[in-house]
């Protein structure tokens, strides 16, 4: 009896050891699933911009889905990565609320978004503030990363590499389709996303030695005709006009040109003509629309990602949604080398990242690093044209599978 007591006595001592195991015992003691790691997702998910959100979060989705299939953070014990949703509407001041959310009530280790510069613009400063990195998947202002903030780390091109690509482009199509273009007109919208831009489109005309002979600006929130700016735009005789858009504004732009008869190279930066509804809203008359974009599923490996995306969404990938699919392997590859829940040893590894053209890196690039200032320095850009409701790349000429086509 005696015996059996002792048995029963230790039994109940060895199940209120704590999990790490009793000095002297041979094995492991089983451990439950590993802590979820939670992940804030800042987006517009309501107003006019909610289709652009829509399409970075489904990237997250499929990002976040691979990974945690795969095994998850295999350093934090299989850790899966967990979604937190944020919805910014569009405005700055709801940015900021969301972003403190995410990261004081949420307890979101890390935060990936926003889509417009205005609203990234503050919820980088609220993350800075707060000690909690922040990868900017698409955000264009030069000045986002400019700002000695240690805690923002953007995957997109910035504004100055867009109007680079852009008026090299310009000073091609020359020998590309026989239009020589030395005088240009900017039509952009007016928050950070367009004013920044055309600020960097006016640097690099100059440094090219193009003339600009106007600047429209005209507020998109809102617009319902765009009629009188493109008249604006059409008198000054342009050979090319640069556009800075969202969707409703571009396809307000497109319709008012081809109202007016207009044959002139329309070049985007990357707005709203490279949204799956610019060319289901405006059919053929979408076709011959030129833009910078970010990714191109006709790229080296492209088509795998788009394949998958396509069968889990019903809709080809975005420049968008790859720069978001993107920023969840940066997230993914900092946390394995961090070996660690812990925000500071996160960022440090998150400027360390390098990452070379393969599973873990699918944007147009052989490199993926951040700068000192927490740019994407190998950042860059195809110039794509739609044909037959296609986004084809033109340009640059290595990465070109059409011509491009004039007079549409």
């Amino acid at each position: 009896m005696r015996q059996i007591k002792t048995q029963r006595l230790m039994a109940l001592c060895l199940s209120l050891l704590p999990l790490t195991g009793f000095p002297g015992c041979q094995g492991k003691t089983p451990v439950g699933p590993a802590e979820e790691v939670k992940v804030g997702i800042l987006f517009p998910l309501t107003g006019d911009l909610a289709d652009k959100g829509r399409d970075s979060v489904s990237a997250v989705q499929l990002a976040i889905d691979e990974i945690n299939a795969s095994g998850g953070i295999r350093s934090l014990g299989g850790a899966k990565l967990k979604i937190v949703l944020g919805d910014t509407k569009g405005n700055p001041d709801q940015g900021i609320k969301e972003t403190e959310r995410l990261i004081q009530q949420e307890k979101c280790l890390a935060v990936i978004g926003t889509y417009q510069s205005s609203v990234t613009k503050m919820a980088t400063q609220v993350a800075e503030r707060l000690g909690t990195p922040f990868i900017v998947s698409i955000s264009i202002a030069d000045v986002i990363t400019e700002r000695g903030f240690r805690y923002t780390f953007r995957v997109q091109p910035k504004a100055q590499f867009y109007a680079r690509d852009q008026v090299l482009f310009l000073k091609d199509l020359g020998k590309l389709a026989g239009h020589p273009v030395r005088r240009v007109a900017l039509l952009h919208e007016q928050t950070d996303f367009g004013t920044a831009t055309a600020l960097a489109q006016k640097a690099a005309l100059r440094e090219q030695g193009l003339e600009l002979v106007a600047e429209v600006s005209y507020k998109a929130e809102g617009v319902t005709s765009l009629d009188r700016e493109v008249t604006r735009i059409l008198t000054a005789k342009p050979d090319a006009i640069l556009e800075v858009t969202y969707l409703k504004d571009s396809l307000l732009i497109r319709r008012a040109l081809a109202k007016a008869g207009s044959k002139i190279p329309l070049i985007d930066t990357a707005g709203g003509t490279v949204s799956p509804e610019y060319i289901q809203t405006l059919g053929p008359l979408a076709d011959g629309t030129l833009t910078v974009a970010e990714y191109s599923k006709y790229a080296a490996g492209g088509q795998d990602l788009n394949d998958r995306f396509r069968k889990r969404f019903g809709v080809d990938i975005t420049g968008d949604s790859a720069h978001a699919y993107q920023a969840v392997l940066i997230l993914k590859d900092a946390l394995e080398r961090a070996e660690a829940r812990d925000k500071k040893k996160l960022r440090d590894s998150l400027a360390k990242t390098d990452l070379r053209r393969g599973p873990q890196m699918i944007l147009p690039a052989e490199q993926l690093r951040f700068d000192a200032r927490g740019q994407n320095e190998f950042a860059r850009l195809y110039v794509v044209q739609i044909q037959k409701g296609e986004l084809v790349p033109v340009w640059p000429p290595e990465y070109a599978i059409a011509k491009v086509i004039l007079g549409k």
